[in-house]
């Protein structure tokens, strides 16, 4: 019995320690607040790595990339958390929140950055894995789909 105790407090602890809030991740990059997005980041770096906070924690970097101050400093952000949630994709191919996460980040990016060549495939990647993802993702898909051009039609 002991052992079965003590099971479950390692699991639940563990599973603590690397759960992402995904509603509350959704809604910073949603945001136009430095604080809320920083705020979103600062928790994601807390966390144990895995493929997932790395794909989370390059998108934040790439929205926290625009209240940096200088052009550079902006471009060295973005450019870092691109490497971050591209490397994930690239090991990942299969994974839709990835893909949508690439999506919302691309369909916002500034055209200068040229970071918008994979808009229609991820999209339909996204409309075909929809039914799959977690509730909370479907959420923020959903919402976003109201604004997106990409997505409009194919939820």
């Amino acid at each position: 019995m002991k052992y079965l105790i003590l099971i479950l407090i390692a699991v639940v602890s563990l599973s603590s320690y690397s759960q992402l809030d995904r509603k509350a991740i959704y809604s910073a990059l949603a945001s136009d607040s430095k604080d809320i997005v920083q705020k979103q980041l600062d928790g994601v770096q807390g966390l144990k790595e895995s493929s997932e906070v790395k794909a989370f924690k390059g998108a934040l970097q790439m929205k926290a990339a625009q209240f940096q101050k200088t052009a550079k400093d902006k471009l060295n952000l973005f450019n870092a958390g691109k490497k971050l949630l591209e490397s994930e994709i690239k090991s990942n191919d299969s994974n839709v929140e990835y893909r949508f996460l690439r999506l919302l980040i691309q369909e916002n990016a500034p055209k200068q950055l040229k970071y918008n060549g994979n808009i229609e495939e991820d999209a339909l990647n996204i409309a075909a894995g929809y039914s799959k993802l977690k509730e909370s993702t479907k959420a923020a898909i959903e919402s976003y789909a109201k604004k997106s051009a990409s997505l409009k039609g194919l939820l």
